[in-house]
């Protein structure tokens, strides 16, 4: 997806530090860039079906959404990526722990199975969209393409593509 779209969509959101400047250091761009591509092959965000999970998924998907979560850690701890990079990351990593927090896995950190489908889908989609306005202000503040894996998880556009 294109930055001009992507800017289109976001249009409105504002961070807790202040609404999306344009304008910034290279080197938080380039960790910018790295935080989309990393993201972009994260099936936990991008696999289709978010309802009717079988329970090894589930486990995959805590797996995954732990690994996110210490990537992102490692992010933040990186002096190039700056407090005006670090809000998005660190949104990320709040959802990543809200969602953790709603599946409630095991010592080994797989989902319980208790937990039914509804709870886990709508822990799932909060993850999600919590993503998606990240995803979206980061590729837009730092003029990042996002491929359409990612893109599938910006809001939805308010206006008609015809």
């Amino acid at each position: 997806m294109k930055v001009l779209e992507i800017m289109r969509r976001i249009k409105g959101f504002s961070t807790p530090l202040g609404g999306v400047d344009w304008d910034l250091p290279v080197p938080q761009r380039t960790v910018a860039r790295k935080v989309v591509v990393y993201l972009e092959d994260r099936r936990v965000l991008t696999m289709p079906r978010v309802g009717m999970i079988a329970t090894e998924a589930r486990g995959r998907c805590v797996v995954s959404v732990q690994e996110i979560r210490e990537t992102l850690t490692q992010i933040l701890m990186e002096p190039e990526t700056g407090d005006e990079l670090a809000g998005s990351p660190r949104a990320m990593r709040a959802a990543c722990r809200r969602f953790l927090d709603l599946v409630n896995p095991d010592d080994a950190g797989w989902a319980r199975d208790h937990i039914d489908d509804a709870t886990f889908g709508a822990a799932l989609g909060g993850l999600r969209a919590v993503f998606g306005i990240q995803v979206g202000i980061v590729a837009a503040r730092y003029r990042i393409d996002l491929p359409e894996e990612l893109a599938a998880l910006l809001p939805a556009s308010d206006v008609d593509d015809e």
